[in-house]
């Protein structure tokens, strides 16, 4: 048998015993669960380097603190002027 098939090659389900279905179900289920932990671990990465990359740019002098969305929105208000009637 050719070396660059050999993971490639397709089960037949039901052609296998008890043991080569339990085998094969298994291996499915560690396969599914390595992709989810990496989905995970990516994630949680990205998030780590984020929270980093903003917490370095709240300690540079250059930049402004930040304001909160209803600050913002408050002083937006209150230097609108009512229309005239």
């Amino acid at each position: 048998m050719d070396d660059s098939n050999k993971g490639n090659r397709e089960i037949q389900f039901d052609r296998l015993n008890w043991l080569g279905k339990a085998v094969f179900v298994s291996g499915q289920l560690a396969r599914m669960a390595g992709s989810v932990l990496e989905t995970a671990v990516d994630t949680a990465a990205g998030l780590i380097a984020e929270t980093e990359r903003a917490f370095r740019d709240g300690m540079d002098p250059r930049i402004e603190d930040a304001k909160i969305l209803e600050e913002i929105e408050e002083d937006r208000r209150k230097k609108k002027k009512p229309r005239p009637q």
